[in-house]
């Protein structure tokens, strides 16, 4: 229960903190939902999905998290001090681990920043970051080849971080995430018309949803993530109860069939997610990488 009571004040600090910045009119950091995130359209959409479907793949079976982030603009901040927000907003990487890296492109202003892990400062040093900006992303981007640089600049640190000696993934996450999509099914699902028959529709559908809320926080999940499955868990509730089950429909439904397949990074899928979206693992940030433009 404290863990759940200290994830809801660092939800409260993020909201007042979220304020706080809009108040002094900087650039908002978006939410993590996927591992590239492109708020300023600079990508194809199919390059787009095929990048995200490779980095989930990459995160799941090596640990380390990649992210991309394009934005339209970030003045009056630096690169560097922007995605330093972003780093400590998504902490990329395993916890204590610290493996994670953002590569930054600012549209308008034509700016690059590669924000590279604790973890990760000795694979790619801030030369060789800034070596990937300049030399790999850089001449692509000039060429108007927005799809191609990013995806060459990711290779690149790829291949840094194969030659790091780095702890293997823990197969317990994956069996944690499993568990919670577990219970995120049982509850409304199993639960669900017996919370209805003891307080109501209305507010046992709410219960449901408290409920699946502490749960999600307690599990590790970022408090938005929590706000959409306690959300979610009510309207389940509220329609469906164990009808589902009771009513004898045909079949399990579309729970477990929205995969990602493979694109043409080819591998497996599928990561620290949630319901298709993707979160940091809890790594550090301590300023390594390099910023560049083209």
């Amino acid at each position: 229960m404290q863990t759940v009571w200290q994830k809801a004040a660092a939800a409260l600090a993020a909201l007042l903190c979220s304020i706080t910045l809009f108040a002094a009119d900087l650039a908002a950091v978006p939410p993590l939902v996927a591992p590239v995130t492109d708020t300023a359209r600079m990508m194809s959409e199919q390059a787009r999905a095929e990048l995200d479907e490779h980095l989930r793949a990459y995160s799941r079976e090596n640990g380390s998290q990649i992210a991309v982030l394009t934005v339209a603009n970030i003045a009056p901040e630096t690169p560097f001090d922007y995605a330093f927000r972003v780093m400590e907003s998504w902490q990329l990487g395993r916890k204590d681990i610290n493996d994670g890296v953002l590569l930054l492109l600012v549209r308008d202003e034509r700016k690059t920043h590669l924000a590279v892990g604790r973890g990760l400062e000795g694979a790619v040093p801030d030369v060789y970051a800034k070596r990937i900006l300049e030399d790999v992303l850089r001449p692509y981007l000039q060429q108007g080849r927005t799809d191609e640089g990013i995806a060459a600049a990711v290779v690149q640190i790829e291949k840094l971080i194969a030659g790091e000696s780095l702890p293997p993934v823990q197969t317990a996450e994956h069996e944690e995430e499993v568990d919670v999509w577990t219970l995120m099914l049982i509850i409304p699902v199993f639960f669900g018309s017996l919370l209805k028959s003891l307080f109501g529709r209305v507010l046992g559908s709410g219960v449901a949803g408290g409920i699946l809320f502490g749960l999600a926080l307690l599990f590790g999940w970022a408090w938005w993530a929590a706000v959409l499955a306690g959300a979610g868990g009510a309207v389940i509730t509220f329609v469906v109860g164990s009808s589902a089950f009771v009513s004898g429909g045909g079949g399990r439904g579309g729970w477990g069939n929205g995969g990602f397949g493979g694109g043409s990074y080819g591998g497996r899928v599928g990561g620290r997610s949630m319901g298709g979206g993707f979160r940091g693992g809890g790594g550090s940030f301590g300023g390594g990488g390099a910023s560049g433009g083209w």
